[in-house]
C-alpha cells in the first residue's frame, strides 16, 4: 500500500527508530509523517517527513500534534534522564496526556507503542511467548507496563511491542563495558533484535494493517547466553574476555528465551535473524 497525503502518520518521541521507520517508509512511498521532538534540528529527516518542536510530557504540546487527520501513532519513547522520576515522566506521563487528548476529542486512530521484553522479570531461562504474564522486577520495568496499559487503553486499535535489548550504530554502550573490562558475565539467557528490525517491523505494519495484533515479541531467532553474546563483540572489537569478572548470580535484567513466532507468522522477515555485531 501506498502511502498519500490522506493517511497522516505521526511519531511521538522522534529519535533512533522513529528517522529509520521514516526512511523505510518513505522509499515505499509514504509523503504525510510528523514527528515531534525537543530539539529537530538535531535530526536526519527524509522526503516526506516534517518535524515539530515540543515536548511529550507537555499536554498542549502533544494536542496541537494530534489531530483529526492522523490515522496512525508511533510512539518512540525513552526515558526522560533530565529528570528525577525518568520512567514516569518519559513513558506513562506522555501515554497518559495523549490517552486523555483522544478520549476528550473522540479519536482512535492506529497506535503502534514500541515498548520493552523488560517487562517479564522470569529469572529461570523460560520461554517467554505473548501469553507469558508479565511480572515486572524492579520498578522502571512497573512503570513501563503501567505505560502499556495506559495506551493499550487509549484506542481500541493499539499494537504494543515489546522489543528485547536493540543494537546497532550508535549503540555502543556494551562495546565500552567489553573495552573497560567492567563487563560482567552472568550464566544469563539474552536476547536481541536489531535497530533496522525494530524499524522494519512498524514500518510492515504500517504497510500491512490486517497483520496488526495487539503485542508482538519483537526479537531475532536466537536467544543467546550473555558469554556467547559478548564472545561475538568482543571478536569484533579484539578485546579478550579472559580478564572478565564472572558470577553465577543473575543480574537486574534476569534470564529468559524470546519466542518470536507470532512475529515471524506475520510475514516480516528479520533482516538480521542472529545476532552478528559489525
Amino acid at each position: 500500500m501506498v502511502g498519500s497525503m490522506t493517511h497522516k502518520i505521526a511519531f511521538i518521541g522522534y529519535g533512533d527508530i522513529a528517522e529509520r521507520t521514516c526512511k523505510a517508509l518513505a522509499l515505499a512511498g509514504y509523503n504525510n509523517m510528523f514527528g515531534i521532538c525537543r530539539h529537530p534540528q538535531n535530526k536526519t529527516t527524509y522526503p516526506g517527513v516534517t518535524l515539530v518542536a515540543g515536548d511529550v510530557t507537555n499536554a498542549s504540546d502533544l494536542e496541537a500534534f494530534i489531530d483529526a487527520e492522523v490515522s496512525t501513532i508511533v510512539l518512540t519513547l525513552t526515558p526522560n534522564r533530565g529528570r528525577e522520576d525518568a520512567y514516569f515522566d518519559g513513558y506513562v506521563l506522555p501515554c497518559r496526556l495523549l490517552q486523555h487528548h483522544l478520549h476528550a476529542k473522540g479519536l482512535s486512530p492506529r497506535i503502534i507503542y514500541v515498548s520493552s521484553s523488560g517487562v517479564y522479570g522470569q529469572r529461570d531461562g523460560e520461554w517467554i511467548t505473548e501469553a507469558t504474564l508479565a511480572e515486572p522486577a524492579d520498578q522502571a520495568s512497573k512503570l513501563l507496563l503501567q505505560a502499556e496499559q495506559i495506551i493499550a487503553s487509549a484506542s481500541e486499535h493499539t499494537s504494543i511491542l515489546r522489543c528485547s535489548g536493540i543494537y546497532g550504530p550508535n549503540r555502543t554502550r556494551l562495546a565500552e563495558l567489553l573495552i573497560s573490562g567492567d563487563a560482567v558475565i552472568t550464566p544469563a539467557w539474552t536476547n536481541r533484535i536489531h535497530a533496522d528490525d525494530v524499524a522494519g517491523f512498524i514500518a510492515y505494519l504500517i504497510q500491512h494493517p490486517q497483520q496488526q495484533q495487539p503485542l508482538f515479541l519483537v526479537s531475532d531467532d536466537e536467544p543467546l547466553l550473555q558469554e556467547e553474546a559478548y564472545r561475538r563483540l568482543a571478536e569484533r572489537l579484539g578485546v579478550d574476555l579472559g580478564g572478565l569478572t564472572r558470577v553465577q548470580e543473575i543480574g537486574r535484567r534476569g534470564s529468559k528465551r524470546i519466542d518470536n513466532r507470532l512475529l515471524k507468522a506475520s510475514g516480516y522477515q528479520l533482516l538480521h535473524p542472529t545476532y552478528q555485531p559489525r
